[in-house]
């Protein structure tokens, strides 16, 4: 009994002197955030503590006063809450620790405004005092690219803010090959094919002339940017200066693809004069197509084509997905001539394989054929293919969503070298994934990002150092 009085008393006392030191720290900064920092060391080296580091730091972030304080403080505390996964409150203090010149906290903002994990209520008030200074001083090459964002977005404005062509260049002056390409798709988007050449060219591992045909035929067939038949004529135009057969070429197989609706005079003239004849077929078949007047007709003129096609004929089966699709026919069809077409050489197959992928319904035969076409190329080290797949499974679509899945997709096509995906990977494992395995792996991936020149990478990682 005498034992136990004694623990009561001592249990009495400690918690009279815990009030008495939160007592004494409110109104005392600093020693809030000295108690907090033994606190935290304590929970770390396993030693329970009665002391509640986040209210110790809150203390201390809320009344510090000085400069240094201020910005020390709110960015110790901000790392705390990230730590507790509470990011809004999180980034809160790292604002007011950036507002008061803190430029750990500050390339944080920029980062968490890129990733979109962060939005500042002044957005205006951010920018002139935080992600302005950063980009200027030329030690943030996210800070520039940023900038270049929201200016571009008209997201702010000003003539302390420049322009966007502006931040963009400063950043391809810091070794940014996304500043280059996105100043290159402007002057594409403004018609100015020869200074688009000239920005792609600064940064580009291809050559001209491939560079010219991958724009003509991404512009004609709307291949991840808005379908543009000027700006692929103009591109065309380069290409067939530079590489006369390859023009030629791809103007056969875009008219192929797109049954001569887009540019198909000219694709026609291109394709002649490099000597390249198979390129009327599929616009002449599609309009006897469209004319027939009856079923018997119509399979009449598709016959001989699946035929072909079921001979391994990858051109008849690429013509024949082409006019089923334009003309309405069979899903199941579409499917399993478009993988004829992939498995034989036709690499354009591909993106209508996804694309068809991505609007098919669920437990079809379509949807099953598709997949597996598209799963094949995948695993065959596609990158195309294998973040198509990723992304259905974050979502779910033709196949219900599951992460693992989706993420085991990403990863092959950052093991395929593609340089977004392994950005993109690196930060979902080190996010979300399961704690110090995980975030090795991440880090490898970060790391190989970055060695590819990409700037965000590099940036998350002196993040996380």
């Amino acid at each position: 009994m005498a034992h136990r009085i004694k623990a009561n008393a001592w249990l009495v006392m400690l918690l009279g002197t815990v009030g008495l030191q939160l007592a004494a720290c409110q109104g005392n900064p600093g020693a809030a955030y000295q108690n907090a920092k033994v606190s935290i060391a304590h929970n770390k080296a396993g030693v329970k503590t009665p002391n509640d580091p986040e209210k110790l730091l809150s203390i201390a972030a809320s009344l510090a006063t000085s400069k240094r304080d201020i910005q020390q403080y709110n960015r110790e505390y901000g790392k705390y809450l990230l730590e507790k996964g509470m990011r809004r409150q999180a980034y809160q203090a790292f604002e007011t620790a950036a507002l008061a010149g803190d430029s750990s906290s500050a390339n944080r903002l920029v980062r968490g405004q890129v990733d979109g994990h962060y939005r500042p209520s002044n957005l205006s008030k951010v920018t002139q005092q935080v992600y302005l200074p950063a980009a200027q001083n030329g030690s943030s090459v996210s800070a520039s690219l940023l900038m270049a964002e929201l200016v571009g977005k008209g997201q702010v404005r000003g003539p302390d803010f420049k322009t966007e062509s502006y931040w963009l260049e400063r950043a391809v002056a810091q070794g940014s090959t996304t500043a280059g390409r996105e100043l290159a798709e402007k002057a594409e988007r403004a018609g100015n094919i020869k200074l688009a050449a000239s920005n792609y060219a600064k940064t580009d591992k291809i050559s001209k002339s491939a560079r010219a045909l991958r724009q003509a035929r991404v512009y004609y067939l709307g291949q991840g940017v808005r379908q543009n038949t000027k700006i692929a004529h103009a591109w065309m135009n380069v290409a067939r200066r530079l590489d006369k057969k390859g023009a030629g070429e791809l103007a056969a197989r875009v008219y192929r693809t797109t049954g001569g609706s887009r540019d198909g005079a000219y694709l026609q003239e291109v394709a002649s004069a490099a000597g390249i004849s198979n390129v009327l077929p599929q616009g002449r078949i599609t309009r006897d197509y469209r004319a027939a007047k009856t079923e018997a007709e119509r399979q009449a003129l598709i016959e001989p084509l699946e035929r072909s096609a079921d001979g391994g004929n990858a051109d008849a089966a690429l013509i024949l997905a082409n006019i089923y699709i334009q003309t309405g026919g069979s899903d199941d069809k579409i499917a399993k001539y478009l993988g004829k077409a992939y498995v034989g050489g036709k690499s354009e197959a591909l993106n209508l394989m996804i694309t068809r992928l991505q609007r098919a319904r669920a437990g079809s035969p379509s949807a099953e054929a598709l997949y597996q076409a598209v799963a094949a190329a995948g695993n065959r080290g596609s990158v195309p293919a294998a973040r198509a797949l990723s992304a259905m499974y974050s979502i779910g679509g033709a196949k219900p969503a599951n992460v693992a899945e989706s993420r085991r997709w990403l990863r092959k096509a950052a093991d395929a070298g593609d340089t977004k995906s392994q950005y993109e990977l690196g930060v979902d494992l080190y996010e979300n994934g399961d704690g110090g395995g995980d975030q090795a792996v991440a880090v490898k991936y970060l790391q190989m990002a970055a060695a590819s020149g990409d700037p965000f990478a590099s940036s998350y990682l002196k993040t996380k150092q």
